[in-house]
């Protein structure tokens, strides 16, 4: 990463802890040289904290060159606009699947945004993640049609038997709303499952203008927001890591921690592995115990997606690297290593393992199309009639 990246990135996690925890005694106001500045806004953008990071700056005064100002406030009026579509799009979603007897959750941001931010707008979005029962997919697919959303692209030949359908889209007010249709929370290469059938407790609600949504409960969002944040299948993003973070401190006392340490031992080791970008304080950091020790090399940085690392054209020794070599740091969040343990283990044979096995599912796929041409899901909106 360059230079001036880094230099970006600090600054924006720092206004993040910020936003986070307030001042405390030590910390210093986020702050940049006068030739760093140009491109801070792209680097937001990139990692979909714009609007956390302009109320920051408001907030604590922090000089920002006026040209550079204006550019975030623009990105944080571009997202209170395609949120209000969006979850409008939501509120009627909502309310057709109701009528028609299928029950559905929100996940991620869709859910989050209502949740966890005191101003749906503080949470950019590029699509919203709706999670149905596998039997109901192909009903709620039918009822999208019948509100005009159509599937422009169909399955990649390497993506037989995803955990969403291909996403549903259309057109409103100038805005593509995208829909995912996820019939499982877990990525087709992570070897767990949770569908709409295996949360461990009841759905929560949030209000979305007149309609009533659901959202999973504090543990299993806990997981899933830590599963997919260090999905080996994602380019991770600030916003992924503060999501955690924040909601662990947010329901720090309404969460069952002991239930939680003993159903998702994963969730306890993620958040100490994300105090090394974002502190833990408080009561929440009496629960969890963050690590002392000097953090893992490369901290925050993730393992690409393979589509990006096994591309034509790439040296093989670059390939290699990258495929067996992530970041330390990952490794202990994505495999539920202690950060104080040992990565051999991991490093000899569980990550390799989980390279071979994703590399054999997009071979599988790709056999699979050979005989079975992927073609573009078709939607019937008279059957929804």
């Amino acid at each position: 990463m360059k230079r001036s990246a880094l230099q970006h990135k600090q600054f924006l996690i720092d206004c993040l802890n910020l936003s986070l925890h307030g001042v405390f005694p030590g910390d210093h106001i986020p702050q940049l040289d006068k030739d760093q500045w140009p491109g801070i806004e792209a680097q937001a953008e990139y990692h979909s904290v714009a609007p956390l990071i302009y109320r920051v700056i408001q907030q604590h005064n922090i000089p920002v060159p006026q040209q550079q100002l204006q550019k975030i406030k623009g990105l944080v009026l571009r997202h209170r606009r395609a949120n209000a579509i969006r979850f409008s799009c939501l509120q009627e979603i909502a309310t057709l699947f109701g009528d028609n007897d299928i029950e559905l959750i929100a996940l991620k941001g869709a859910a989050l945004a209502h949740i966890l931010y005191d101003d749906p707008s503080l949470r950019p979005m590029n699509d919203m993640d709706l999670l149905v029962a596998p039997e109901k997919a192909g009903a709620a697919a039918h009822l999208l049609a019948g509100l005009g959303y159509s599937m422009p692209h169909g399955l990649h030949r390497f993506n037989h038997r995803p955990h969403h359908l291909p996403m549903l889209q259309k057109k409103v007010q100038g805005l593509t709303v995208t829909i995912e249709l996820h019939t499982d929370t877990m990525h087709r290469d992570s070897p767990k499952s949770m569908t709409i059938h295996d949360l461990t407790e009841q759905p929560q609600t949030f209000q979305s203008g007149q309609a009533r949504i659901r959202a999973m409960g504090h543990m299993d969002m806990l997981y899933h927001l830590c599963r997919h944040g260090f999905s080996a299948s994602r380019e991770l993003r600030l916003i992924h890591l503060f999501d955690i973070m924040a909601y662990a401190t947010k329901f720090h006392d309404r969460i069952d921690w002991p239930k939680l340490r003993k159903q998702y031992p994963y969730v306890i080791n993620g958040i100490r592995c994300v105090h090394f970008i974002f502190p833990c304080r408080g009561a929440l950091a009496g629960t969890v115990q963050p690590p002392t020790i000097r953090p893992p090399d490369r901290c925050g940085e993730a393992m690409r997606p393979l589509s990006k690392i096994v591309k034509k054209g790439r040296p093989w020794s670059t390939v290699f690297k990258e495929l067996f070599l992530p970041s330390p740091w990952w490794k202990h969040a994505c495999y539920g290593i202690k950060p104080e343990e040992s990565l051999r283990r991991c490093d000899w044979i569980a990550h390799p393992a989980m390279v071979a096995r994703s590399l054999f599912l997009r071979c599988i796929s790709a056999g699979y199309y050979l005989f079975h041409p992927p073609q573009r899901p078709q939607i019937n909106k008279q059957e929804t009639q």
